[in-house]
This record gives C-alpha cells, sequence and structure tokens, in this order.
C-alpha cells in the first residue's frame, strides 16, 4: 500500500526553529575550529599576559656580539685578521722617522733638485713600507714636486735612505712630512741577510747634449761593489739606494737601482756597478742601503 504525500505529517513552527538554530551553532563552531574568521574569540582577556612563544636558539656560536661595537678604522695600510683581532697589535711609530732638510742642487742642466735623508731613529723595530705626503711650501704657496724613487720596503734601524724631490723650486721656506701608517716588525726583522761592500769608486766627467744645440758637462761617481747572500734561502730582485757625501756629510748625490744580478743561493755573491751623478761638491764617502726578495 503507497502512502500519500498530501497527507504526511509537517514540522510545527517551533521545531524548525530548534532545528535552524542547532544548524548554525553547528556552522560557527566548525568556523572557530578551523578558521580564523573568529579568532576574536581566542584572544586573552584585558589585563592577562599572552604565553611567551618558545625562542629558537639555533645552533651554538662562539661569536661574542657587543653593542655598541668599538670599530678599528685604520687606512692606507693592509692587515691580517689576527693583526685585526689582536686587541695589542701596534703600527710603527711615525715619530721615529726623521726626515732631514732638504738640500737644493741643480742638475746637469741647470733645474734644480732637493736631497734629503730619511732615517729611522728606532732601536727595536723595522718600519714596513712606510709612505709619506712631503709638502714642501715656499711661504703659503705649495711647490708641486715630485719624488724621485720609493722608499724601501724594510727600513731598519739607523738606515739612512735618499730621498729626491724634482721640480720647479728656487727657494723653500717650509717642509712637511705626513706619514700614512706603516707596520712594524722586531728585529732581525724579515729582509734577507746580505753583505753588500762598495770595493772601489771611480770619479769622471760626462757630456750630453740637450735639443741638438746645448752641450753640458756632468760629474758622476761609478760605485763597484760586491752582494753576498748570507740567509739560508735564494734571494732575487736586490735594490740598493746610493749616496755620495761630502767632507761635511753633506748629500751632493743619490741614486737608486734595482740591480741585473742572478738569483744568488745562500753564500753565493755577485758584483755590481752603479753610476751615481754628483751635482755637488766632491764626495768623501758612499753609502748603500739595500733590499731584496727571499724566494
Amino acid at each position: 500500500m503507497k502512502a500519500d504525500p498530501s497527507r504526511s505529517a509537517r514540522l510545527s513552527r517551533p521545531a524548525a526553529a530548534g532545528l535552524a538554530l542547532a544548524v548554525l551553532a553547528a556552522g560557527g563552531f566548525a568556523l572557530w575550529k578551523h578558521t580564523d574568521v573568529l579568532s576574536w574569540s581566542g584572544q586573552p582577556a584585558a589585563g592577562t599576559a599572552a604565553p611567551a612563544a618558545p625562542r629558537d636558539e639555533g645552533p651554538a656560536s662562539r661569536i661574542v656580539r657587543v653593542s655598541p661595537a668599538q670599530v678599528r678604522v685604520i687606512d692606507h695600510v693592509r692587515l691580517s685578521t689576527e693583526e685585526l683581532l689582536d686587541p695589542d697589535f701596534t703600527l710603527f711609530d711615525p715619530a721615529a722617522l726623521k726626515l732631514s732638510a732638504p738640500r737644493r742642487l741643480l742638475d746637469e742642466i741647470e733645474r734644480p733638485i732637493l736631497y734629503a735623508e730619511l732615517v729611522n731613529t728606532s732601536d727595536r723595530y723595522v718600519a714596513l713600507a712606510p709612505k709619506a705626503d712631503i709638502s714642501v711650501f715656499d711661504g703659503s704657496r705649495k711647490l708641486d714636486l715630485r719624488q724621485v724613487w720609493s722608499l724601501p720596503a724594510r727600513l731598519y734601524p739607523g738606515e739612512r735612505v735618499p730621498v729626491a724631490l724634482s721640480g720647479r723650486v728656487d727657494r723653500y721656506t717650509e717642509v712637511k712630512t705626513a706619514w700614512l701608517p706603516a707596520k712594524r716588525a722586531a728585529l732581525p726583522g724579515p729582509r734577507p741577510q746580505l753583505a753588500v761592500s762598495v770595493e772601489n769608486t771611480e770619479a769622471g766627467v760626462g757630456t750630453g747634449t740637450l735639443n741638438f744645440s746645448y752641450r753640458y758637462r756632468y760629474k758622476y761617481v761609478t760605485v763597484h761593489g760586491r752582494v753576498r747572500n748570507d740567509s739560508p734561502s735564494e734571494v732575487e730582485n736586490v735594490r740598493v739606494w746610493v749616496s755620495l757625501y761630502d767632507a761635511q756629510d753633506q748629500l751632493t748625490g743619490a741614486s737608486f737601482q734595482e740591480l741585473r744580478l742572478p738569483r744568488l743561493p745562500p753564500g753565493d755573491s755577485a758584483p755590481f756597478e752603479v753610476n751615481v751623478k754628483q751635482y755637488g761638491g766632491n764626495f768623501a764617502r758612499v753609502g748603500v742601503v739595500y733590499d731584496a726578495t727571499a724566494r
């Protein structure tokens, strides 16, 4: 027997309202549980602290962070990591470098040239790669001069190396020297040990021609010497700074030259020859400062 759909019982109004409220409650619970639409309901009440989130410590580290950091800025010099991290690291004291008053001389074609001497007065440390900004003034006017050759890479205590400045200079009233930062080394220092000796000297007179019309004469000294390698390793790139001094112990000429020598094994020696032009009085003695590279 089939039921007549027209006669099926319908829900009363109170029952339909209760069913609707149940559906709405179930939907709200699902939204609160699985979404953040109703995230306000999970906030702590006023006056209560939220629980702290777990802190990610990360891997253990030996780095010590200091705030504020003590920054060390050293311009114009390269330092290793060990030197930068060493709190006792000290640069060479520039007060130990002394530049003598320049002496003005005239070269073979009557151009002025200034000769001075740089001395390392320290008795303990070697100056590594010393560099200076040398300014020469005539009153308040700075003269346009250039340094003819570079300084040694290693200047040892007591050594006197010549400095030549060329350019137009009729007179000068003041010399200012600004030394750039340089590292230092304790004795015996890193330079290969060489025995550089002067065996004999020959004074001569040379001639030349300027612009095919002006003939000039100049005095020069040929310095004959010998280099012996007393270090335990091979040596190459030997460079010498040769100075001529007159009877008053003033510079009367100077020259820089990289010697054309073969690689010197330990114990070997080789001769060298350097021509130095003499612009002042006759020389009385010769001084030599050397630098070299060990293999």
